[in-house]
């Protein structure tokens, strides 16, 4: 981690740019703290952003923070298309405070990643297979778990299904525990409106999200280009169809799905069904934003014992 830290420290200090001479494809790295923000969504002490590119993929932006003590384990956070990177600063300080290394990553095409060449404001991705491989890719070259420092990765909304199918990709006895929090799960997605200062998204998210992209027009992007939706309903249904290689069969990662407490028996029943063809899942009903960070950590504390 010591040495990551230092490569993504000399990476933030030269790539520091604005709106207008942004090179395509390359990742914003220079975001700015909202003035009147609380301080608990303000980056933790010691992060860093970096910027990762897997193959020809634009720049995925990714950031790294580390508690005073040596890390137990180390937690990756998806990012969600639906808002900025920036709003999983409290979690990540959350499970800084449990003694975990803690890691952000954005997919291309999203956030403050680079752009897709010929990319418009809106959020767009080639492939689903993109961001699965730039994560895939950013553990094995990136993060390096290890027997003493055991990865688990997380991802919310949209990013939840690459967090799912990478439990069903990846053969790596370090990696523990995959987590996806209110997942898509299916359905048409809807295009959304353009951002605007006065229309700030619903959820807890959404107001956090709003105050970074007042301060930084590079994380304006918010609606959805056709592409990207026909990507994520593929996505699911591939995922649903378990239509990708099952080598996770072999080692003994857990999965959980954390499904909010919303009401909706059909949404319910739908998570159930996804959960019982995803190898060691479990499924987790009730919970919010708010409480995400102590449900995570206990399904990680949960796992450590076995660990060590």
């Amino acid at each position: 981690m010591t040495l990551a830290l230092g490569v993504l420290i000399g990476m933030a200090g030269c790539s520091k740019f604005g709106d207008h001479d942004r090179q395509p494809g390359q990742a914003f790295l220079d975001s700015q703290i909202p003035a009147g923000l609380s301080p608990q969504y303000y980056p933790p002490e010691g992060f860093v952003w970096g910027g990762y590119r897997a193959g020809a993929l634009p720049e995925a932006r990714y950031g790294v923070a580390s508690p005073p003590i040596n890390p137990r384990a180390q937690v990756l956070i998806l990012a969600d298309a639906d808002y900025p990177a920036e709003v999983y600063f409290e979690l990540m300080r959350q499970w800084l405070d449990a003694g975990y290394g803690v890691w952000l990553l954005e997919s291309p095409g999203q956030g403050g990643s680079g752009r897709y060449l010929l990319q418009n404001q809106s959020v767009f991705i080639k492939s689903y297979h993109d961001g699965q491989l730039v994560a895939r890719d950013f553990i094995r070259d990136i993060i390096k778990p290890s027997p003493n420092k055991p990865l688990f990765v997380i991802g919310t909304g949209y990013s939840a299904l690459t967090a799912l199918s990478l439990s069903t990709l990846l053969k790596d006895d370090n990696l523990k525990g995959f987590i996806g929090y209110d997942p898509y799960l299916g359905g048409p997605i809807a295009t959304g409106e353009p951002w605007h200062r006065d229309a700030i998204q619903p959820g807890y998210w959404g107001a956090i999200a709003q105050s970074w992209q007042m301060s930084n027009p590079d994380l304006r992007m918010r609606q959805k280009s056709d592409g990207w939706q026909k990507q994520m309903q593929k996505a699911y249904a591939d995922l649903n169809g378990l239509h990708l290689p099952l080598t996770s069969l072999r080692n003994g990662a857990q999965v959980l799905i954390m499904e909010p407490k919303t009401g909706n028996t059909g949404q319910a029943n739908t998570a159930s069904a996804l959960c019982a063809r995803l190898p060691r899942c479990i499924l987790q009903a009730g919970g919010d934003p708010e409480t995400l960070g102590a449900s995570a950590n206990a399904f990680i504390q949960a796992q450590l014992p076995i660990i060590h």
